[in-house]
């Protein structure tokens, strides 16, 4: 591995005596091209607007030359930096990710491709975004207020957030299809939560954080300690700041997010039924839950210290509880249904994939935590059978493995396909669907006391084309105004999780007869998807510049 230089969070982040404030990223000790280009990155410095190609590094491709610089304009000021800069969050980024799940995580694209093309000056506009299309994250520029230039690709929660749509595509594909507004918000609200939890992992900017709450001895006092004083005014205070420039911007949630109190009715209101706001209320909770279990951890060293605790100490703790916790959300991906997500159904996904790899939750509680900061909002578990809200193993006695053989259903979509055939019955899969395995995953996961976890992650997804006027005869509403001759494409599925030797853990699924399907289509209908489909890239893209306009017009978001 090798450390590179980054900014924290932005330029107008900075440290004391006003000094670039920055971080450093460990990357893969690859064999890097000019760019930078990696085997998984490959930094495109091309500007559409002014038709113009910067030139990358020539020399020294591989070493970080600004590693002792300072001075925050030299940095704004070179285009090397810049690209320095989103390859290395990206690639940190990447690595998070596939060091949560326990196995490479590939790129969303139509063609097969490892690659994915970075163009930190893409164009002149206060925006960025992921495209499938062009397998690309494509970040802007323009000027702020004062005429100064702004550079979103300098902005790390922006960088992170982007690619974490990229990510998140390549892992559930079927999150762009037009859904719920649940679905629709996880895209923006999981990324959202991505980028905050991978900036407090820097120990530069929770630092610069504390640094008010610290007495003259180096010490926090206790009373400053808990969560509700975390989360509070010095948190506040750095949301402010962050992209202050960049209004409508990813990077602006956590400003919105913080001031949405706990509230049972936010969920089901009708103040929270639109998708930018639904996104805003999951990074809320997640917020909620991390300054809780960062108190936590400092509870039991508070013990024996009525003066307080040293700011080094806190600021470890801060950076581990948002590494981990990112990790368990992270791991939720694999325990989530392929359509038509909801946020009830990421929360036992959380339980549940927790729970594989850390049955004993008794130290932090993380669990707990998490559980009481869901439904703090109204948001409760989608398993009901269990207390504990995880999903529920499925019995072993319904399921045959006629026909199948285990070493081959962990890397063939084939074989897992005939595994499907032989128990559609007790998969309750729709017989008259089209059906078909999607993706394969075998993970090895590693817990922080070196537990081992194998098991094999499937997708199959089911597809029924059906005129509006059939809908009643399968048990689903029509939207009101809808034409009976209306033809409408169903989207069912579900992951199934096998253990290491090939016995089933668990299905988690949603069928194309499923009752979320009247709501899924009034919701769409109401939003005029059916009258104008576009591509996924566009739906990202126009999400993003949404967060500008809607202080200014009431938008109808293409999902």
């Amino acid at each position: 591995m090798r450390s590179w230089t980054i900014l924290a969070q932005d330029p107008s982040i900075l440290g004391a005596g006003g000094k670039a404030l920055t971080s450093t990223v460990s990357v893969p000790s690859e064999r890097l091209e000019r760019g930078p280009k990696g085997y998984r990155v490959h930094v495109i410095d091309y500007d559409a607007s002014s038709d113009t190609f910067y030139r990358a590094r020539d020399k020294d491709i591989d070493k970080d030359t600004f590693a002792k610089v300072t001075d925050i304009e030299k940095l704004v000021r070179n285009p090397y930096f810049h690209q320095q800069n989103v390859y290395a969050i990206v690639m940190s980024t990447l690595q998070a990710f596939e060091g949560a799940l326990g196995r490479p995580v590939p790129w969303g694209f139509p063609t097969p491709s490892h690659q994915i093309k970075v163009a930190p000056h893409a164009f002149a506009d206060a925006n960025a975004y992921y495209s499938r299309e062009s397998e690309s994250l494509n970040f802007g520029y323009f000027p702020d207020s004062k005429g100064k230039q702004v550079f979103t690709c300098l902005s790390h929660d922006i960088v992170v957030h982007e690619t974490t749509h990229a990510l998140l595509d390549g892992l559930r594909p079927s999150y762009l299809l037009p859904s719920s507004p649940d679905q629709a918000a996880f895209h923006e609200g999981f990324s959202d939560i991505v980028a905050l939890l991978s900036v407090f992992q820097g120990e530069s900017i929770i630092e610069r954080l504390l640094v008010p709450l610290t007495d003259r001895s180096g010490r926090i006092p206790l009373q400053h300690l808990t969560a509700a004083a975390l989360g509070g005014t010095q948190i506040a205070k750095l949301a402010e700041q962050m992209g202050a420039a960049l209004s409508g911007v990813p990077t602006s949630s956590l400003r919105a997010s913080l001031r949405i109190k706990p509230n049972k009715g936010h969920y089901t209101s009708a103040r929270f039924a639109e998708e930018h706001d639904r996104g805003e209320l999951l990074v809320a909770i997640v917020l909620r839950a991390f300054f809780e279990v960062w108190a936590r951890r400092l509870k039991p060293l508070a013990q024996g210290y009525p003066n307080g605790i040293a700011r080094s100490v806190v600021t470890d703790e801060g950076t581990t509880a948002a590494k981990q916790l990112l990790r368990i959300l992270i791991r939720a991906l694999d325990y989530m249904p392929p359509v038509d997500l909801t946020f009830p159904d990421f929360l036992s996904a959380v339980i549940t994939a927790d729970m594989q790899l850390y049955p004993d939750d008794t130290r932090y509680r993380y669990r707990e935590v998490l559980m009481t900061s869901f439904e703090a909002y109204g948001v409760n578990p989608a398993a009901r059978a269990r207390p504990d809200g995880a999903w529920q193993p499925p019995p072993a006695s319904e399921f045959t493995l006629t026909g199948t053989h285990f070493e081959r259903m962990q890397r063939e979509p084939l074989e897992v396909f005939r595994f499907i055939w032989e128990n559609k019955a007790a998969l309750g899969i729709e017989r008259n669907a089209f059906s078909r395995v999607t993706s394969v995953r075998p993970v090895l996961r590693i817990s922080n006391d070196q537990t081992l976890l194998r098991e094999t992650v499937v997708e199959y997804i089911q597809e029924l084309s059906v005129y509006a006027s059939e809908l009643k005869s399968l048990g689903i509403r029509k939207p009101d105004g809808m034409p009976t001759n209306r033809l409408i494409q169903l989207y069912g599925g579900g992951t199934l999780v096998f253990n290491e030797y090939g016995l089933l853990k668990f299905h988690i699924g949603t069928g194309v007869k499923s009752p979320r399907q009247s709501d899924r289509l009034q919701s769409l209908w109401d939003r005029g998807y059916f009258s104008q489909q576009i591509t996924a890239s566009a739906r990202i893209a126009s999400l993003h510049r949404d967060r500008v306009l809607r202080p200014l017009l009431s938008t109808r978001e293409q999902w």
